[in-house]
């Protein structure tokens, strides 16, 4: 990755790590607010609200800790979100939207646990990580419980989230291959 200054980011450069991190928060932002107009439930909007306040002050953090590493932040032209979609396919309803998020939000859960408990890790990343982490259960949580709530009446429920689940498989296949050549 270069940057707007021309400072190549690799991906063993921690900002490499940390703009993607912002990256998947930010995009995670915008699918939260698409959710939230569709939202068919009280219990469901109040939830996507705290949610998309989580995602935004996630992304604030890792803004900070790219700044604390004296790094830019980038764009990430192609971040796992987008990845992820393009696998699944154009989201047609709340319930396609709430299973792309529940396999975002468990790959970022899972990214965030494993880097979290690194030996050398800097504070500037694991305090943000520690705070994080805790959201994001809470994230898995409440959507896997509307996710379960929708698949009592409708049985593709489980179908749905099975393609989101191959979905995070070939975008995060993808993002391995192209670290492994940068």
């Amino acid at each position: 990755m270069i940057t707007a200054t021309g400072r190549h980011i690799d991906p063993e450069d921690p900002v490499w790590m940390l703009n993607q991190y912002r990256a998947a928060e930010v995009h995670g932002a915008g699918a939260i607010m698409r959710m939230a107009r569709l939202a068919d439930t009280a219990r469901l909007r109040s939830d996507l609200s705290r949610h998309l306040r989580d995602e935004a002050v996630h992304a604030w953090l890792w803004t900070r800790a790219i700044e604390d590493f004296g790094g830019e932040v980038v764009e990430v032209a192609q971040p796992y979100q987008a990845r992820l979609s393009a696998h699944f396919g154009i989201p047609r309803t709340l319930t396609d939207m709430l299973a792309l998020t529940l396999v975002s939000e468990q790959r970022g859960l899972s990214e965030y646990e494993l880097h979290v408990g690194q030996e050398d890790l800097p504070q500037a990343v694991r305090r943000p990580l520690r705070a994080i982490i805790r959201d994001e259960a809470w994230h898995v949580s409440y959507i896997q419980e509307a996710l379960l709530e929708r698949a009592r009446e409708d049985r593709r429920v489980h179908d749905i989230i099975e393609r989101a689940q191959e979905a995070d498989v070939r975008a995060v296949a993808e993002l391995e291959a192209e670290a492994a050549t940068a």
